[in-house]
């Protein structure tokens, strides 16, 4: 009977573990704009060891006059993101592939842009990210017709390591299966004198 209701509870356990998703399966959306999308941008995004998350980004031959890309994603945990965006024109300045920087934003926060000529550079460190809520990443600048920018941002959870829900509900399985076990064979035993 014993034994019939451990492999009950056993299975029972087995069935709860199997039916939790994984923190590493949480909702990590990475778009840009349409107007990203219509100057053929991209924004992707990979997750990394022990919570971290890098994504690179960009957009190519941004048409002339003011343009302001704008790329969202949302992290799984609490944490901080740095992130850099680079433009380069070829040729003289003023070139069509030139892009001049006039802000960058990383959620709220303004960059430290160093302006070089032809090369322009953003870039922002330890912005606080929260859990499950909206990032923006804004680059606004003047395109000389057919400029490119892009960059790349990283994320690392603050958070301590924290176990899982199927980890746990293992651990906590394996404690009952281990304290069944142990009281089971007390009982069991008999001491025998000579």
């Amino acid at each position: 009977m014993r034994t019939k209701l451990l492999s009950a509870a056993a299975a029972v356990a087995i069935a709860a573990v199997a039916g939790v998703a994984p923190a590493s399966a949480a909702v990590f959306p990475v778009n840009a704009t349409a107007q990203n999308a219509a100057n053929n941008g991209f924004f992707t995004a990979a997750a990394g060891g022990a919570g971290t998350f890098n994504g690179s980004f960009g957009v190519r031959n941004i048409a002339q006059g003011n343009f302001s890309e704008i790329f969202t994603f949302t992290l799984p945990t609490d944490g901080l993101g740095s992130g850099s965006v680079t433009s380069i024109a070829s040729g003289m300045l003023s070139a069509l592939t030139d892009a001049n920087f006039t802000s960058v934003f990383f959620n709220g926060q303004a960059a430290q842009i160093a302006p070089n000529g032809r090369f322009e550079f953003a870039s922002l460190e330890l912005v606080p990210i929260t859990a499950g809520q909206l990032n923006t990443l804004t680059v606004n600048g003047f395109s000389f017709g057919g400029a490119s920018i892009g960059g790349s941002l990283s994320f690392t959870p603050t958070a301590g390591a924290v176990p899982e829900t199927a980890t746990w509900m293992m651990m906590l399985a394996g404690f009952g299966m281990m304290g069944a076990g142990l009281r089971y064979r007390r009982r069991s035993s008999t001491v025998a004198f000579a």
